[in-house]
């Protein structure tokens, strides 16, 4: 289809398609040791089904479906750092556990829920990376997870009372930058997911009036970034733009 935004490219997927399957042989996973996080539902669970049709070697999963903002800082506080020690030597590590608030405008936001996005999305990709890169291996790869809102103008109506999604998620490509240019022989990516109706999507109370994409689409999307080298720079990807 059209791209329904201004785009570097022609063509606009909502759904994982032919170039991005995880069974093509030039995508292969065989004997990889991949880490994903926040695997117990939506995206995250999608794409350990799809490092596993790719015929990774072993797949370890952190997180189960978080209840409380309080159990998530548990999860990046206690249990990444553990996990490490544990996991050994890996190849791919898919960053995928994220928060995100009730809608609210700044003035009448809750503090503690409106810092905790930061706690969760910042501190937890920063004890992320830092329990897991003495472990990794040479020419690993790191995945992130941002947003389209990190980017688009606070002017917009939808997204008004996501202010603590919004920042937490620039900063979070921007994190991302830094790892890489400190890590010359890491590859790190940032990748906006879509929009798709997962928890976090409702949580945030959002209605959008947009085509919604699949589950499928940003799990099968990360596999372009596997088989490619862009010199250990950040690059960030839009899964509904085609490769």
């Amino acid at each position: 289809m059209q791209p329904p935004y201004p785009a570097p490219v022609s063509e606009w997927h909502n759904d994982t398609y032919d170039a991005i399957n995880p069974t093509r042989p030039e995508l292969s996973q065989a004997g990889k040791t991949v880490i994903v996080t926040g695997a117990g539902q939506g995206i995250g669970q999608e794409i350990v089904k799809a490092f596993a049709e790719a015929g990774a070697k072993t797949i370890h999963i952190l997180g189960r479906t978080e209840q409380t903002l309080g159990e998530t800082r548990r999860m990046v506080q206690e249990i990444y750092p553990s996990a490490a020690r544990e996991i050994g030597l890996w190849d791919v590590l898919i960053a995928n556990a994220g928060a995100i608030s009730s809608p609210s405008l700044i003035e009448s936001s809750d503090a503690d829920e409106w810092w905790g996005l930061f706690e969760t999305n910042i501190k937890g990709s920063h004890l992320l990376a830092r329990a897991l890169l003495p472990h990794k291996k040479p020419s690993s790869t790191i995945i992130g997870f941002s947003s389209g809102f990190a980017f688009l103008p606070a002017s917009l109506p939808f997204l008004a009372k996501a202010s603590a999604y919004s920042i937490s998620k620039m900063e979070t490509a921007r994190f991302y930058e830094f790892l890489a240019v400190e890590n010359p022989d890491l590859n790190v990516f940032v990748l906006h997911p879509g929009v798709i109706r997962t928890a976090l999507y409702k949580k945030g109370g959002l209605e959008l009036d947009e085509t919604l994409d699949t589950f499928q689409l940003p799990a099968h999307f990360q596999y372009g970034c596997l088989v490619m080298r862009q010199d250990h720079y950040l690059v960030a990807f839009f899964s509904q733009i085609g490769m």
